[in-house]
């Protein structure tokens, strides 16, 4: 019994000791995205903030404009599209905006791949405009120069328009 033993901590001792050499020798990242609404304005803002190597860097997603919102919505949605994509980037769960109507009202939405719609099992709705809203154009006006498209949509697109969550820069 004693020699079954030495022999299997012979042979597990060296593996436990690299896994550990490994997972110690693995190269920080040392970066960090923080998702968050700032109310400080006139215009409510997501903000993207990126953290690496110690300098952090604030990126407009979304811009809430008071003409596709209620008063009383604006900050409150804000604040859920905040939450909410700040689980999408911790989790790498939704990788694009979209838009379209769920219960007859225009709504934007995070999801997972191009191709499913707003009223797809996996989406997350963010928020919802007003009902006279094309979301669409709102969508456009309202993201970040970093997030938007190069043209806005018109009325020759057919097919949803998809946003990156992530820009080509992106770093991680």
């Amino acid at each position: 019994m004693n020699k079954w033993q030495s022999w299997v901590t012979i042979g597990t001792t060296p593996m436990l000791a690299l896994g550990a050499i490994a997972a110690l020798s693995a190269p920080s990242t040392a970066s960090n995205v923080q998702v968050t609404c700032k109310t400080n304005a006139s215009t409510p803002m997501v903000i993207v903030t990126l953290v690496k190597d110690g300098t952090a860097k604030d990126y407009p997603i979304l811009k809430f404009i008071p003409e596709y919102f209620s008063d009383a919505d604006v900050v409150q949605n804000c604040q859920n599209a905040a939450k909410s994509l700040q689980v999408a980037y911790d989790t790498g769960s939704f990788k694009y905006l979209t838009t379209d109507k769920v219960n007859d009202r225009p709504v934007v939405c995070a999801i997972e791949r191009r191709g499913i719609g707003c009223n797809h099992y996996s989406a997350q709705v963010l928020f919802s405009f007003k009902p006279t809203s094309n979301p669409s154009q709102a969508l456009y006006e309202m993201l970040g120069s970093d997030f938007k498209q190069a043209q806005p949509p018109d009325v020759r697109t057919i097919s949803r328009t998809y946003t990156d969550t992530k820009p080509f820069w992106w770093p991680f």
